[in-house]
Order: structure tokens, then sequence, then C-alpha cells
């Protein structure tokens, strides 16, 4: 039964949707359905823009860049396949921080702020990590079922496919808890216009970075328990909150195209001083 591809497509595909009804019910003043729906479903879109963006990162810039991506060591500390291959680390780093913290975090970035957040019924500080947690779990779950097509159903269920099944779906929740946590923090709290754009600037920058510090370091046990520890005090916390409030609206703040611009600029100006930092280095 372990072995068989219906139970293993189930195993892989429900346990994202389970998170997300969790964390949606945590929710004093629970999102409409269909919307959470809508953004686990965007989340799930996100394979498609981004094997484009992969396409151009690794045929255009790496090149520019001078990094080759063809030549590869093995890695055997910490890898989760006896046979696994990784990159120097130049190229590991751009793999890392580029390729796949920057353009999947960007990605959902711009799909929790130019959908979820202007949604009427996101009104207080814990439906933007509601949403937030929706569109990560969504693209948790595509990229699941790719792990698990690329891979062998009759290994499925050793400990490496475990690791790589189910701990992206945890750092990838908590990317998510961390995005609308701290989108929440320019959106709801009283804050000057700076402040708000330092806000606006972390809510994606944060994400890239632990992204990409996760994938670089390949920190399978410390990162996930971190994460999942975020993850609940974050939620418990607003939870707490939600509870001492009177009323359900609260002001949002509108975010300007130009902070917007501001917050892609800098995450990207960081990740690439973090790949020329590698490079001039080795």
């Amino acid at each position: 039964m372990l072995r068989d591809p219906s139970f293993l497509y189930l195993a892989t595909i429900l346990p994202p949707i389970l998170l997300g009804i969790i964390i949606w019910k945590s929710d004093k003043f629970p999102e409409p359905g269909k919307f959470l729906v809508a953004s686990f479903l965007l989340g799930v879109s996100i394979i498609f823009p981004l094997d484009l963006f992969i396409k151009i990162s690794e045929d255009h810039i790496a090149p520019l860049l001078g990094i080759d991506l063809d030549t590869i060591t093995t890695w055997n500390e910490g890898a989760y396949k006896e046979d696994d291959a990784v990159y120097p680390a130049a190229a590991r780093t751009f793999m890392s921080f580029f390729r796949a913290a920057f353009l999947e975090e960007g990605i959902k970035f711009a799909l929790l702020l130019f959908f979820c957040v202007r949604l009427s019924d996101l009104n207080e500080p814990i439906d933007a990590i509601v949403y937030g947690a929706a569109i990560g779990l969504g693209y948790a779950a595509i990229e699941n079922l790719g792990y698990l097509q690329s891979g062998n159903f009759e290994n499925a269920w050793t400990l490496s496919m475990v690791k790589v099944r189910y701990i992206p779906l945890v750092m990838h929740l908590g990317f998510g808890v961390l995005m609308g946590w701290l989108l929440s923090l320019n959106l709801f709290e009283e804050r000057s216009p700076f402040k708000r754009r330092v806000m606006l600037i972390l809510s994606l920058a944060v994400p890239v970075v632990l992204h990409g510090s996760y994938n670089y370091l390949r920190a399978f046990e410390i990162f996930p328990i971190i994460t999942l520890i975020l993850v609940i005090g974050i939620i418990y916390f607003y939870r707490r909150e939600q509870l001492k409030r009177i009323t359900e609206d609260m002001d949002k703040a509108k975010i300007e195209n130009i902070d917007v611009f501001y917050t892609y600029l800098f995450s990207l100006i960081l990740v690439t001083l973090v790949v020329f930092s590698v490079i001039l280095s080795n």
C-alpha cells in the first residue's frame, strides 16, 4: 500500500490542505473559504511563471555573472540522497538565493500583495498571515508533486524522500506566515511612512534570506524546528490579540507602487551582494 501511486499522491497532497484548514480555523473571524481556496490555487500556479524565470536565470543571468552551472561536485555531508550532487560554492549560492529563494518568494509576495491585500476581507493582521500561509502551502503542494513524479515510487518512503517531501512543506508554510506577518506590520500598525517601507521591504527580504540560507546550508534538522516554533508563536499571539478586540475591522494602509518597486529592488540587491561575496571569496 505504501508504494501504491494513488496512496503516495494522496499523502503528498493532503498534508498541505490539512495544514491550511488548521490555520484557517485558527482565525477567530475566518476568511471566506473561496478566497482561501483561490489563494491556495494561486500558490499552485506559481510553478508556471517560475519555470520561465528559472530558464532565464540559468540561460542568461548565470552566464552574465560568470557562474558555470554545468560544473557540479559531490557533497555527502547533509545530502538527502546518497548520490546527491551539488554545485560549487558560487553556483550553489546563485541557485539557493536567486534561482530558488528570490524567484519563488518574489512571486509569492506579488500574489499576496496584488490579490490578497486588495480583498476587503483582509481587514486585520492575522488575515495577512492566513493568506500568506495559503499561498505558501499551495506552492508546497505542487512542488511536492513534482518531487514525487521525478522520484521512484519504490523508494518513496525512505527517510531521504520524506525529508524532500515534508520538510520543504514546513518551510514554505513558515515563509508564507513570516511574509504575511511582516506585511501586516506595514498594513495595520501605526507607523511613520519610513517604518512602513521598512516593514514592506522586510516582508520580502526576510523570507528570501531564510529560504536561501536553508537551501545553501541544507539545514534539514534545525530550520524546520525553528520555523514551526515561529509559526505557532505568531499565530498564537495574533489569535490572542483578536480575542482582546471588540470590533473586527481595522484601518488598512495603502501600499504605493513605488514602495513595491523599492522592495523588490532592495531584495534583489541583497541577493546579488550575497552571490558576489561568495564569488569574490573563492
